[in-house]
């Protein structure tokens, strides 16, 4: 077997025909294993998947287990991978045609430990490339990985070095994809980005990252952070990690919380970067943003937060 493609499956009877079909499609001459896991859905999703199973026994298998969530479904599905390399595709997503020989043409090319790529955002109006590193396909150092968007689902990593460091993606808790794939430099040598957009993800209005009103689910990003500054050398990689918690502690928790003034909740994130890091306004990283972004962290930071809070709607206005 090559490669083991884990797919978690919840409530996405909808999308999931789209998602299979894409691995059937996928080239006949690389051996494609298909772990289906069903997360307790209630709708139709548990007899698609079976009809996949029962026409491509070669190529899909089925479990179903206790809901648990995301993270849960993911780490169900590892021990059941056979394949030498891993990677995750979400039900409501599906793969490029090429993917899968793309991905294992590259591994044999440059004997990588980790192959990450670009992907497509879409919604039923447009789809759009995102480019997850600026540059070519080329090696990558840790610290130029660590600055890429975080995602699961657009790394595959060889399947024995997975299992020899006991991955799990945190039970219970949004934003586990933040909390787990930086840590894959501890023990991932060879990093390679490839500049093609292999993986399509779905833009859905109920999705995590658009939510209609406040959830307290929205302040795990502080123990999603907090899980990876624990697995990480922080010496190492101060200034990576110090520019991670200003971004996602700072301005995106900031947007997502003002919004609906939940000041004291992005107060408590607020304290805990600059007690980590507090001269993190510095961070050479940071300078590099536009002075809007910098100046919307800077207000977030001294917790001048109705100012912030206008420039966010300024900024919502101008997109």
């Amino acid at each position: 077997m090559q490669i083991s493609i884990i797919i978690p499956v919840y409530q996405v009877e909808e999308y999931l025909k789209e998602c299979l079909d894409s691995i059937v499609r996928q080239d006949q001459k690389i051996a494609v294993q298909a772990i289906i896991i069903d997360d307790g859905s209630k709708d139709r999703s548990s007899s698609i998947a079976q009809e996949y199973v029962d026409r491509y026994p070669d190529r899909f298998e089925y479990y179903r287990k206790v809901n648990g969530g995301l993270s849960d479904a993911r780490n169900f599905g590892v021990p059941y991978a056979k394949g030498e390399y891993l990677m995750f595709l979400d039900g409501d997503d599906y793969l490029a045609d090429h993917a899968c020989k793309t991905i294992i043409d590259t591994f044999e090319k440059t004997n990588a430990d980790l192959l990450f790529f670009d992907y497509i955002n879409f919604d039923e109006e447009h789809q759009e490339v995102y480019h997850v590193y600026e540059g070519t396909s080329s090696f990558v150092s840790a610290k130029q990985y660590l600055l890429c968007p975080p995602t699961a689902w657009n790394k595959v990593m060889r399947t024995k070095l997975y299992r020899e460091q006991k991955i799990y993606f945190p039970k219970g808790i949004w934003y586990e994809d933040l909390a787990t794939t930086g840590a894959y430099v501890n023990f991932a040598r060879k990093l390679y980005y490839l500049q093609d957009g292999l993986y399509y993800y779905r833009q859905r209005s109920q999705s995590i990252m658009n939510q209609e009103s406040y959830n307290p689910k929205m302040m795990d990003m502080l123990p999603a952070i907090q899980n990876l500054l624990h697995q990480m050398d922080c010496k190492a990689y101060y200034e990576e990690l110090e520019y991670l918690c200003v971004c996602n502690l700072f301005y995106n928790s900031g947007e997502r919380l003002l919004k609906y003034h939940r000041t004291k909740e992005l107060t408590k994130l607020v304290q805990f970067v600059n007690e980590q890091f507090p001269h993190c306004l510095d961070n050479n990283y940071l300078k590099k943003r536009s002075r809007f972004y910098r100046l919307i962290c800077s207000f977030v930071s001294k917790e001048h937060y109705r100012s912030a809070n206008l420039l966010y709607k300024l900024k919502n206005k101008m997109v």
